[in-house]
This record gives structure tokens, C-alpha cells and sequence, in this order.
């Protein structure tokens, strides 16, 4: 396969990872809300909050920027909210404290919180949402025990050992023994594929916690390639049945809403697999590889000529040569460049380029070959 694996590296760590600026956005956000939830809790002589989770891409470090054609996506923030179990009413009651609070101190809503089977969902209007799952905890001889509030029941539940798990088979699984990983990458491209194609589409793809596990259950590891381990993802991705259910940590996250949005990434995985192995061949090019990842990703950034190269003074003169092509250099760009060299450097430049243009048997004008 063409080697564009810096070249992904580079979108990667500007258009689909959160940005440190997006990180901190995101910090405040769950401390705002978090703020929201006490004071109203208090105002409507409520018990408190004792103690916050997070979960869901921000806890798990898989959050991606929005697709560049749907900048106003809502980013998602779970925090779970925890009670004590003496403090705590019936499941549904307890959520609606939560509900009621938010509602309280939250102006900028774009509709009212709304409580669903196992949390309190709120759209801000500037493109974000918020779930806040509703546990009750009680000390036991073995430590905490939590129950989440699922419809009428407290139903026992780990709100941290999803983290755990998948910050396990991040480590464990990837190549790096340490810093970055490639499968944590390998998820954020995937979640940020199912994103994009979304978008186009207007349908839905698995997300969160679903897409999550899907590219865990389907990663390959190629060390030093996130391309290529990225297309190989997608590959045994396409290769799954839409019916197989999709497990983490040893739980089905998804339920028969999610066949369909599975399929549905199943077919974009295969049509991009269409594109992505054309770059098998021996002559295949930049050009070629900038083409079939715009296909898949469907970004400007596989417009742009390789930016690693902008800063460099030698660049130009190294793309355009008196050994390539025609032996002709941009003369302009190629006189910037030379500028910033000393005059035994470029001295020492021309000889070599005089060398060069000898023993390649011609002049430096096309048509004396």
C-alpha cells in the first residue's frame, strides 16, 4: 500500500483529534453543568451530589472534531451524577431532581432536559449534549457498590470499569508500550469516518460506546501505519455481520435500533475499501493517495499539498530539482530558498547541480533530450 502514513498522522492530530482549546471547552462544560445541577439541587431542597463520573468519549479520550461539512454537530458529554442511596428517592423520581435542577439554572437551552430510561439528556443551543446518568451508591465490605436509575428500577452497575476496560485493550493491544496508541487513534478515525458519512448520508451510524467497540472488536495492528492499520480495520469491519451483536467488556452495548446503522458503516467501510486498495499498486502516487483518502474522509486536507514540507527553505528546491522531470526548478520559490543559504552552500548547490545535469547526458533545456 502507498505509505501516506504521515500524511494521516498529520490529519489525525489536526482534524480529528479534540484540540487542547476543544479539551478545555470541554473541561468547563462539565464543571458548568456540574454547578447547574448543586446550586438548582439546592434551591429545590434537594439532596446533593456526591460524587461525578465521567464517561463516554471525553472519559475514554476518543471525542473527535465535528466533519468539516457539519461544524455545528453536538459534541456529546456523559457525567454520570451520583447519590447517596439513603439520600436517593425511586429511580424516576431521583432523575427528575436532576432534570428539574438543570432546568432551573440552565438559560440556554435549546429545549427543555428531558429524562430518558437512564439519564437526563439536555441540547445547549450552541451544539452540545449533555447526558447525566443517575446512580445511588452504598458502602459494602468490598468498597462502593453502585446502581444505576434505569426506567423504574436501580439496576447494579460499574460506571468506571467501561473506562478501565477499554483504556486496557487501548494499551494492551497496540503496538506503542506507551504515549500515544494506535488504536485509541484508530477508534477516533473510525468514530469521525461514521461522522462524516452520517452527515452525507443524513442517516445514523453506531456511535459512542457502539462504535467504540466496534473498532476495538475489529482493529489490526501494523506498526508504524496508521493507514494501513486503519484500512485493515475497515476491512475486517466490512466483513462482519450486521446482526452479530457488538460486546464491551463482556456487556452487549448494541440492540436491534443499532443493525441498521451498523450496516450502514459496513457498506461505506467496503466502498471505501474500493478506493483505499487501488493504492496497492506499484505505481501508485501522492496524487493517487490524496484522492482516495479525500474519498473516505471527505476532507480539504487531501486537497492541500504535504504541509510538513511548507517550512522547510529546502523544500522547493527539493521537489523541483534540475534531477526531476524536465531538470527545470520554479525559479521564483527556488530563489527564496536560495537566499536563505550561505554562499559556500549555495556554491556547492550549483556544483552538484551542474554534476547531476552532465551525467544525466543533457542540458538544462527539455528539448535537447
Amino acid at each position: 500500500m502507498y505509505n501516506f502514513g504521515k500524511q494521516i498522522a498529520t490529519f489525525h492530530e489536526d482534524h480529528v483529534r479534540l484540540t487542547n482549546a476543544q479539551r478545555a471547552n470541554m473541561r468547563n462544560r462539565r464543571q458548568t453543568n456540574l454547578e447547574r445541577i448543586d446550586k438548582g439541587l439546592e434551591e429545590l431542597d434537594k439532596p446533593a451530589v456526591i460524587e461525578t463520573i465521567n464517561q463516554g468519549g471525553y472519559a475514554q479520550k476518543t471525542m473527535t472534531q465535528p466533519p468539516e461539512a457539519d461544524q455545528e454537530s453536538r459534541y456529546d458529554i456523559d457525567l454520570g451524577v451520583v447519590f447517596e442511596e439513603e439520600d436517593a428517592a425511586g429511580p424516576r423520581t431521583t432523575r427528575g431532581w436532576v432534570r428539574d435542577a438543570i432546568a432551573r439554572k440552565a438559560t440556554n437551552l435549546k429545549n427543555a432536559p428531558e429524562t430518558k430510561k437512564k439519564c437526563v439528556r439536555v441540547i445547549y443551543a450552541d451544539g452540545y449534549q449533555c447526558d447525566f446518568p443517575v446512580f445511588r451508591r452504598r458502602w459494602t465490605e468490598s468498597g462502593w457498590s453502585y446502581e444505576l436509575s434505569s426506567g423504574d428500577e436501580w439496576i447494579v452497575s460499574a460506571p468506571r470499569s467501561m473506562n478501565t476496560w477499554i483504556d486496557q485493550q487501548v494499551s494492551v493491544t497496540s503496538p506503542e508500550t506507551s504515549g500515544s496508541y494506535q488504536l485509541r487513534r484508530v477508534i477516533r478515525m473510525g468514530k469521525f469516518f461514521a461522522k462524516i458519512h452520517a452527515n452525507r448520508l443524513n442517516r445514523k451510524f453506531p456511535s459512542g460506546l457502539v462504535a467504540t467497540a466496534l473498532f476495538i472488536e475489529a482493529y489490526v495492528v501494523i506498526d508504524g501505519r496508521d493507514d494501513e492499520a486503519f484500512r485493515e480495520t475497515l476491512r475486517a469491519i466490512s466483513c462482519r455481520s450486521k446482526y452479530s451483536p457488538v460486546y464491551a467488556n463482556g456487556v452487549q452495548v448494541s440492540d436491534d435500533k443499532d443493525i441498521d446503522r451498523i450496516d450502514r458503516l459496513i457498506v461505506e467501510a467496503k466502498t471505501s475499501l474500493e478506493e483505499l486498495d487501488k493504492l496497492d499498486d506499484d505505481d501508485a502516487t501522492e496524487s493517487d493517495a490524496r484522492k482516495a483518502w479525500k474519498k473516505v474522509f471527505r476532507h480539504s486536507f487531501f486537497d492541500a499539498v504535504v504541509k510538513e514540507t511548507a517550512n522547510s527553505v529546502f523544500a522547493p528546491l527539493e521537489k523541483k530539482s534540475v534531477l526531476g522531470g524536465l531538470g527545470l526548478a520554479a525559479p521564483f520559490v527556488a530563489s527564496q530558498a536560495a537566499a536563505a543559504l550561505s554562499d559556500g552552500e549555495r556554491a556547492e548547490r550549483m556544483e552538484s547541480a551542474v554534476r547531476a545535469r552532465n551525467e544525466s547526458g543533457g542540458g538544462g533545456k527539455p528539448w535537447s533530450h
